[in-house]
């Protein structure tokens, strides 16, 4: 055996790579043994191979794809790997800000569970001055069956292309209802986060208006609340209703069944 040549253990010993990590590489043609033994098929490694892998060993320390990777030990031009390394750099920097949305939403989600968590019902109105909103909506319906649906189907691909997971859901709920202290959704609404809503179609965005609003806590059970308070405050304070919307308290990542909580905002009219 030639001066300069090592059996797999040897180099998996120097390197500190694994046999099965170096047979990946032969096997994938990213790093062949430069001599094979005719004998015994003994497969040696040169110092040229060694040099490929630190070379290799380099590029993994920066994530650089194995296909890329087999393009810079190809090239033999430091100018030309330069300028891939470059451009892979532009691409770490997209992963890098995704990464970051993705820690971001993790908080943010954490802190929409510990709002759900904390939820207290509360006979406590406010009157509240907010601005106006646009949000997805789906068509308004009397089949309390197919809100939801219609929502998906509205808002689909704003979902599709939006960077984060933050969003809001609602609804819009029928006044009427309410006096009898059932929960009718004649529509079910979305917030996006940061989102210009640039994938919905015009009939499927909703504006809340700007104004004031009697605003409260409501625990809804199996589609039913006491909405007397809110109807009492309005009453004793001269107001009437003309659109009320419920946002969720939080998001959790099931629908929600037979209990939860929702933020009760009625746009306030003077009769």
């Amino acid at each position: 055996m030639k001066e300069g040549y090592y059996l797999i253990g040897v180099v998996s010993k120097i390197t500190g790579i694994s046999k099965d990590t170096l047979h990946f590489y032969n096997k994938i043609g990213l790093l062949v043994p430069d001599y094979i033994d005719e004998k015994n098929q003994y497969r040696y490694y040169s110092r040229w191979n060694l040099w490929q892998l630190d070379i290799i060993t380099t590029c993994r320390k920066l994530s650089v794809p194995l296909d890329k990777v087999k393009q810079i030990l190809d090239f033999h031009d430091n100018g030309r790997i330069t300028q891939l390394l470059l451009d892979y750099r532009n691409e770490a920097l997209r992963l890098s800000r995704y990464y970051q949305q993705v820690a971001e939403d993790i908080l943010w989600y954490d802190e929409e569970n510990k709002r759900v968590s904390a939820a207290i019902h509360s006979d406590k109105v406010q009157k509240k001055w907010l601005k106006g909103e646009t949000v997805i909506a789906g068509i308004m319906t009397r089949d309390g069956t197919s809100y939801h649906a219609n929502l998906q189907a509205a808002a689909r691909d704003e979902l599709r292309y939006a960077d984060t997971i933050q969003r809001k859901y609602g609804y819009i709920l029928d006044i009427d209802e309410m006096r009898a202290g059932n929960i009718y959704k004649c529509s079910e609404y979305l917030k996006i986060a940061d989102s210009s809503y640039s994938h919905v179609s015009p009939e499927n965005l909703h504006v809340m208006p700007s104004g004031e609003y009697a605003v409260c806590i409501v625990r809804i059970i199996r589609e039913s609340a006491d909405f007397g308070p809110l109807f009492s405050w309005m009453k004793e304070n001269g107001y009437t209703t003309d659109a009320v919307y419920a946002d969720e308290l939080g998001l959790q990542l099931f629908d929600y069944i037979d209990d939860y909580y929702c933020e009760i905002k009625a746009h306030l009219k003077k009769i």
